[in-house]
């Protein structure tokens, strides 16, 4: 399954000198030139300049300008009045003023020709030229020299990824190599000890990581043309043979292999070893080459935390920068590329001191591990709108009906939603199920757009916390994480109650606690199936998406006629939260097509 990595804010600058003509007119409103004194502002003042002018503008993008085209950008881009003029995207002041955003004083020694594809298949992955320029950037604001930076790479072996270490060169001079098969930092400890004795005096390290795959001229992925071969390869070789020692590891067709007692083979060994958590999650993927690297770097991941919570005390008094990713390769005589999937700062004591991703929401791949096939909020919603969109439906008719449970952590996935079809009804009460019921189904059929149609996304809500423990999440300003969710887990006690021998309770008088004595009485006829379970909370958002089903097909089947003459696509499935700073995800388990008879018609996804 591909996952959306930092969706929409990772935009590439490449080329954007081609928005527009230059002999567009200039607007007359609000223009800033402000001259010799603006250019002797630090590169810092000016990125927070850049930061208030242009807000939507992603920390990523921010990141990567050079001082000449901040300068170009707050010289001759109009800026917001006092009355609320006029507010321009940097890329539609670019466009109006002919302004090209190629990068500054910072030059690579590879490609920087872009290669679309590859940002087709990973959505945010930087060119090197503006990876290496966002790296820069970044650490000099956070106090790093580059005479003093030592880097440390731990890539894979295959030369098709020396042009971003050659990159880095170019701005920190030589990097300490860690990396092996597949880009994990087989140098281990040892290594990154070693490296910390390199370390300029007073200086800190950038490790950068990742595994990589290519992305040949037909777009394919997990294959490149390599300099002098006519035909393309696999890319990256260690993690497509890793790949495939897993599946059938997975399938039962072979049995785990010890790791060899000889350094002939280890490496491999090991590679494939540490891809055996992800077996499942591979298989399900809808791309099993788009999704491997991506497993690739929750493994290495959690190799180089290891490494440097063991190691950290070797950096001295300085810091340690650590960026991960995955390396994108390209045919020859284009860019490679990189998505950044985390990038934090930490002391010498393993201290986490700043996530420069922070604001970004980014990845959370602990949800693949237990909900195999979780779509990320904005992937969602892409493909929904385009199976609707296939199917005669268009946003300016379209009423999203959403019933998810009242629970704050929910409401991203329908601001997602908002972004495509303007706003939502609301069905939803305690733990997700419609309690708004055939009336509030009617009412809000009531409402939509002359000659249009109604999407119905329901479903309940789990949390999986930063261990990747299911059933609880770190919510906002709590130092502690909760149950995720409340209504869900207290409906699950009572069950098990009654599943041993206690009475049932009775309709309360008092309306306050109707809505939960029905999150339990619908839960009731799974009591079996979720004392039954290896996981409990992994078990009990299944039970309520078949519960919520029910009532669901009940309310659609009984209120159908008032749609008109549109029709009722009803998405179902389950919502999963994250931490903060990481994507929502959505594990969509049915989604089908009714007219207004209330008859089902298609299954539109099956």
């Amino acid at each position: 399954m591909k996952i959306t990595a930092l969706p929409l804010l990772f935009a590439t600058l490449s080329g954007a000198a081609a928005f527009a003509p230059s002999n567009v007119a200039r607007p007359s409103v609000g223009l800033n030139m402000a001259g010799p004194a603006l250019a002797e502002k630090s590169t810092r003042d000016l990125n927070q300049m850049i930061k208030q002018s242009f807000p939507e503008m992603s920390f990523i993008k921010r990141k990567s300008l050079s001082k000449n085209k901040m300068l170009s950008l707050l010289s001759n881009t109009p800026k917001v009045s006092a009355g609320g003029k006029v507010e321009w995207a940097v890329e539609k002041g670019a466009a109006t003023f002919g302004l090209s955003l190629d990068q500054g004083p910072i030059e690579t020694a590879s490609p920087t020709t872009p290669f679309a594809k590859a940002v087709e298949a990973f959505p945010g992955a930087l060119t090197n030229l503006e990876l290496v320029q966002m790296i820069d950037a970044t650490l000099s604001e956070a106090g790093y020299d580059r005479e003093k930076t030592l880097v440390a790479c731990s890539l894979c072996c295959d030369e098709v990824n020396r042009p971003l270490e050659t990159d880095l060169a170019s701005v920190y001079t030589s990097n300490f190599n860690m990396g092996g098969l597949a880009g994990f930092p087989f140098g281990g400890a040892v290594a990154f000890g070693a490296m910390s004795a390199h370390i300029p005096d007073g200086g800190s390290t950038l490790m950068v990581y990742g595994p990589h795959v290519g992305v040949d001229s037909k777009g394919v992925v997990g294959s490149v043309e390599r300099r002098g071969r006519k035909e393309g390869g696999a890319c990256c070789g260690s993690a497509v043979a890793a790949s495939g020692y897993v599946a059938d590891v997975f399938a039962g067709k072979t049995e785990k292999a010890p790791i060899p007692d000889d350094a002939l083979h280890a490496q491999q060994a090991y590679v494939g070893d540490m891809l055996l958590p992800y077996a499942e999650r591979l298989e399900s993927a809808d791309d099993k080459m788009v999704e491997l690297p991506y497993a690739l770097y929750d493994a290495q991941s959690d190799m180089v935390e290891r490494i440097v919570q063991k190691s950290c005390g070797g950096v001295t008094d300085g810091q340690i920068a650590v960026l991960g990713g995955i390396q994108v390769n390209t045919p020859e005589n284009y860019s490679d590329y990189f998505l950044p999937l985390s990038f934090e700062l930490y002391d010498n004591e393993g201290n986490l001191l700043e996530d420069f991703l922070s604001n970004v929401n980014k990845p959370f791949n602990k949800v693949k591990n237990t909900f195999p096939g979780a779509l990320s909020n904005a992937e969602l919603v892409k493909k929904v709108s385009m199976t609707l969109e296939s199917n005669g439906f268009t946003s300016e008719k379209t009423l999203v009906a959403t019933s998810l449970c009242c629970d704050e952590v929910n409401r991203p996935l329908e601001l997602e939603f908002n972004d495509k079809y303007n706003t939502n009804f609301n069905m939803g009460g305690l733990a997700g199920f419609p309690f708004g019921g055939a009336v509030s189904f009617g009412a809000m059929a009531a409402h939509i757009p002359d000659g249009g149609s109604t999407l119905m996304v329901y479903g309940p809500h789990v949390g999986v916390d930063s261990t990747g423990a299911v059933g609880t999440v770190e919510r906002k300003g709590r130092a502690k994480g909760g149950a995720c969710c409340g209504s869900a887990v207290a409906a699950s006690g009572y069950v098990a109650s009654v599943l041993k021998g206690e009475e049932p309770a009775a309709l309360p008088e008092d309306v306050i606690d109707a809505q939960q004595y029905f999150v339990g009485k619908m839960l009731l006829p799974y009591a079996e199936q979720l004392e039954e379970a290896d996981d409990k909370m992994v078990e009990l958002p299944y039970a309520l998406y078949g519960a919520q089903s029910e009532l669901v097909t009940r309310i659609v089947e009984g209120g159908a006629s008032g749609v008109g003459d549109g029709e009722i696509a009803v998405l179902g499935g389950i919502q999963i939260n994250t931490p903060a700073g990481f994507t929502d995800y959505y594990m969509p388990l049915s989604f089908d097509l009714y007219n207004n008879k209330g008859e089902k018609t298609k299954a539109l996804w099956s």
